[in-house]
């Protein structure tokens, strides 16, 4: 009899465990709808995050150096103007390709946008030729006035109908020569294999100095100092601090000869997926950008020449004779560039 009541409280044990079994799996909805619920905030998260657009800008400075600096102060700008709905990836030291061929691929809208030079529009756009005119503008506030004026704006519209439109100006300051020889005249540069940027004027104004012209690449251009492909080279102060070319070169030769223009370039088809207020809002963007450009080039240039005293011999020439040989350069392109050069303020 104990056994018969022993086994029937066991069994009434094992039924009561099962039943509290089953009653736990039946609740099993309602304790997993908790996690449901906790993660709802993720989600929603990563529907915020898929919500801002990532656009890709490539320019050809090393991280920290000028255009690096200029850009982030855009990338910046357009962040909080449109409250993290549009985020500018940035990649420096020509991670996307060479300027040409970033400036391509943002004609064909396959990158967003480039931090380029102007003589790498003239293919796209003649005019921007012009700003490559030796002696062209007085400092870096005619620079300003101008590329943010109706020199400017002429040059964008034109280009805008090439696929690209320029949403800022950036600034690097005016063209200076180094070499491993003092150079003071015009004469003193005959016969020296020279890097020149690429634009006709720039070019013209050395091959009539007597220089051996030539055009390396920009990445390359250290390399080929380094090897003697070239003797010299002409560049502003933050690019022969940014690259480091005096490492390579002995003399530096404050001639600032020309400027060259530094447009932050936006592809057309990337422009013509803004809404309007969101393109107004990148032109502000762009406004603001370059006078922060403009302000920071103009707060560098002395700390960067003070810092290649240190490293090189600075010789400041007279430029009486180096404007003699500019203005026959501009007798040559005039009447090429009337049109643009009579905008200028």
């Amino acid at each position: 009899m104990k056994k018969v009541l022993a086994l029937l409280l066991a069994l009434t044990c094992i039924f009561s465990l099962a039943a509290c079994g089953s009653s736990g799996s039946t609740s099993a909805p309602a304790s997993t709808s908790e996690p449901a619920a906790s993660t709802s905030e993720p989600a929603a998260e990563t529907t915020a995050e898929v919500k801002a657009t990532h656009l890709k800008l490539g320019h050809p400075s090393a991280d920290g150096g000028p255009y690096d600096v200029m850009s982030e102060e855009f990338a910046r700008l357009i962040e909080e103007k449109t409250e993290g709905r549009y985020v500018i990836d940035i990649f420096p030291a020509n991670a996307l390709g060479s300027q040409e061929e970033c400036f391509e691929a943002v004609t064909l809208g396959t990158i967003d946008l480039v931090v380029t030079s102007d003589d790498k529009c003239v293919n796209y756009v003649p005019e921007f030729g012009a700003l490559g005119m030796p002696f062209l503008f007085d400092d870096v506030n005619d620079v300003n006035e101008n590329m943010n004026g109706e020199m400017g704006k002429y040059l964008s519209d034109k280009l805008a109908t090439k696929g690209a439109i320029v949403i800022s100006w950036f600034e690097n300051g005016f063209r200076n020569v180094t070499a491993n020889k003092a150079v003071e005249t015009p004469d003193d540069i005959k016969g020296v294999k020279i890097r020149v940027s690429s634009a006709a004027t720039n070019m013209a104004l050395f091959n009539k100095c007597g220089a051996v012209v030539t055009n390396v690449s920009f990445s390359e251009l250290y390399t080929a100092l380094q090897l003697g492909t070239c003797d010299a080279q002409e560049n502003p102060f933050a690019n022969i601090v940014d690259r480091k070319f005096y490492e390579v070169q002995k003399y530096l030769a404050v001639t600032k000869h020309v400027h060259t223009t530094e447009p932050l370039v936006m592809s057309k088809a990337t422009w013509d997926k803004l809404s309007a207020e969101d393109q107004a809002i990148f032109a502000e963007c762009g406004k603001e950008a370059s006078e922060f450009a403009y302000n920071y080039a103009s707060e560098t240039d002395a700390q960067n020449l003070e810092f290649l005293k240190e490293k090189m011999t600075v010789i400041e020439p007279d430029l009486a004779p180096w404007k003699e040989v500019a203005d026959q350069v501009t007798a040559d392109f005039q009447d090429q560039y009337s049109e643009i050069l009579a905008l200028k303020k």
